[in-house]
């Protein structure tokens, strides 16, 4: 939003790059924004995220203007069961709390605690594969959900690629130990994002459901590589996503 605010009206995010240096605090943070180009169609800018005089994050990102071309190509959308066919992620966890023993406390505990913060989050979201919901025993590295905003996000197109970003971010770590089974109490991981890239293809309303297709190719040398591609309900591919993510694996404990 920093950057969106110093680029002349007509030029529209189409990608960034960024990198998580360093942990925050909940504490006012200064976006510092440089324009590293100003062109006819492109124009750049650098920006850091600085809190008591660290730099917590950085990111370069490019604004373009609308052009037209004649030719055009996409992937094929996956064929998938629509949002109203499926539960929502608040529900599984319902599901999955009347489900476990009673006596099981721990479990219990950390589920509950996993439901509250599905149902306070800005976003609704729909598994597609909701047997992969728990991954006991492991599972493909790969995922489909749906997501959108709780709250209409009214028609500034900056806002809507802003908060489709942050959107983007919220699942994709996760991805890199589905091979690994997990039971909350039993197994730990330590995951936490490196870097992560977006590439805009087509405007999108994340406060419309939108199908977030991800998988992880590698996961090597204590980081995961996960990719994501993200679709209109009509169909359209309107963003590609790429993160790496610091992945380790511990047993919790009780």
């Amino acid at each position: 939003m920093a950057a969106g605010d110093t680029v002349e009206p007509g030029y529209n995010l189409h990608s960034l790059h960024c990198y998580f240096l360093k942990g925050g605090l909940d504490q006012p943070i200064l976006y510092q924004v440089e324009a590293t180009r100003e062109g006819s169609t492109y124009c750049s800018r650098s920006v850091k995220a600085i809190q008591n005089g660290l730099t917590l994050f950085t990111m370069q990102c490019s604004f373009k203007k609308q052009e037209s071309d004649s030719f055009e190509h996409q992937f094929k959308m996956p064929d998938v069961p629509k949002p109203d066919e499926l539960k929502d992620r608040s529900q599984l966890y319902k599901d999955w709390i009347d489900e476990t023993d009673p006596s099981d406390e721990s479990l219990r505990s950390i589920l509950t605690s996993d439901l509250r913060e599905a149902e306070t989050d800005t976003c609704e979201v729909r598994p597609v594969y909701p047997w992969r919901f728990r991954r006991e025993n492991g599972d493909k590295p790969r995922e489909c959900l749906w997501i959108r905003a709780k709250q209409p996000l009214g028609h500034d197109l900056h806002i809507h690629k802003s908060v489709a970003t942050y959107y983007s971010d919220l699942f994709m770590a996760d991805i890199a130990r589905y091979p690994k089974p997990y039971i909350p109490g039993i197994h730990a991981f330590f995951v936490i994002s490196l870097d992560h890239s977006v590439w805009f293809h087509q405007p999108c309303r994340p406060d419309d459901w939108l199908l977030y297709e991800l998988e992880c190719p590698c996961t090597a040398n204590g980081r995961g590589f996960i990719v994501g591609r993200i679709w209109s309900p009509d169909g359209k591919l309107v963003m590609s996503v790429a993160q790496e993510t610091v992945i380790r694996t511990a047993k919790a404990k009780l």
